[in-house]
């Protein structure tokens, strides 16, 4: 798995509930997928999977996440429901690249 993709997902992983997501935990999933996506990071969707299943991640987040994942990783959209609460994708970024 990319090192910047498992960087984003570990810092994930302290800030997100792994059992069972919130909504802003769904919007700063979906922001930074966008953002890894963006900046030409590569998702590699079964190593995201096996990382996830590896770190605790409960089956309904991980299907959810595999979801995002996919449709990003294909061009596709997905939608973050309180734009006003979530991160920007420029504030993700730069928290992964400090």
């Amino acid at each position: 798995m990319d090192k910047m993709l498992e960087k984003a997902f570990e810092s994930l992983s302290v800030s997100c509930n792994k059992s069972g997501l919130h909504a802003l935990d769904e919007d700063n999933i979906k922001v930074t997928l966008r953002t890894l996506q963006k900046n030409g990071v590569p998702i590699d969707i079964n190593s995201l999977d096996s990382w996830l299943v590896d770190n605790n991640w409960q089956q309904t987040p991980r299907k959810a996440i595999v979801f995002w994942a996919k449709a990003v990783s294909r061009g596709g959209r997905v939608q973050v429901k309180n734009k006003e609460s979530a991160p920007t994708e420029k504030e993700v970024w730069e928290r992964l690249n400090a």
